[in-house]
């Protein structure tokens, strides 16, 4: 099963209720913003099968080959408080690294702020942006792109000494080179995350950072 096929499987309590997949877009964040602005539900679901404009940190460009990677966008409700603005990076980051451990024993790690890498190389990233809908009711965006099913020749030369993805990793660590199910993969870290973000909506931030500090890439090494 991959993301075309399986609509309600990826459902958790609340995310992916309401899904639009798109086969290419600019953005999958940019979109999300749009639904949020005209009031969709809290947990839809925005997924491209590639983005001509996918953007990272500071504008960079997020590179991913059509079809091989997770491109996904989710609309939080929640009114964060003001300590808690980092938050949504750090619990996007935490989904994704528990999810990859969770489903394939990797050794998966946060660069803070936002990056997950394997072995030093990057895997994921997180983009959350901010907004008001027509009810001036504030609301974020969390966009996440995982490389899953990229190989090596899918990067670009300048990347090809920094960049992973699961596919790679999975066949580094167990001596096998089969697609990974980007669908399992995706509901992996959307039941993280869900997890991750009912705390922040508690107020529980000591357990979101404790997370984050188990998870946190160890600096020290090389």
């Amino acid at each position: 099963m991959d993301i075309k096929d399986f609509g309600a499987t990826l459902q958790t309590s609340f995310i992916g209720h309401q899904i639009e997949h798109y086969p290419q877009v600019a953005s999958t964040n940019d979109i999300a913003i749009a639904r949020g602005k005209a009031g969709a539900a809290e947990g839809t679901l925005i997924i491209a099968e590639h983005q001509t404009a996918g953007r990272g940190r500071y504008g960079r460009k997020w590179e991913a080959p059509p079809g091989k990677c997770l491109l996904v966008s989710v609309v939080f409700r929640h009114r964060l408080l003001s300590d808690q603005v980092p938050l949504p990076n750090f619990i996007g980051a935490i989904a994704i690294a528990q999810a990859i451990q969770k489903t394939h024993g990797l050794d998966a790690r946060i660069k803070p702020p936002n990056d997950v890498r394997i072995q030093k190389r990057k895997v994921a990233g997180v983009l959350t942006e901010f907004a008001y809908d027509a009810q001036q009711h504030p609301f974020f965006v969390l966009g996440f792109g995982v490389n899953v099913n990229s190989v090596l020749a899918d990067f670009p030369p300048e990347l090809r000494e920094t960049a992973t993805s699961v596919r790679i990793a999975c066949s580094h660590s167990e001596n096998q080179n089969t697609k990974v199910c980007r669908a399992a993969l995706l509901h992996a870290i959307l039941c993280q995350l869900e997890d991750t973000y009912l705390h922040l909506k508690a107020g529980e931030t000591d357990l979101i950072m404790n997370r984050f500090k188990k998870l946190r890439e160890d600096e020290s090494s090389h």
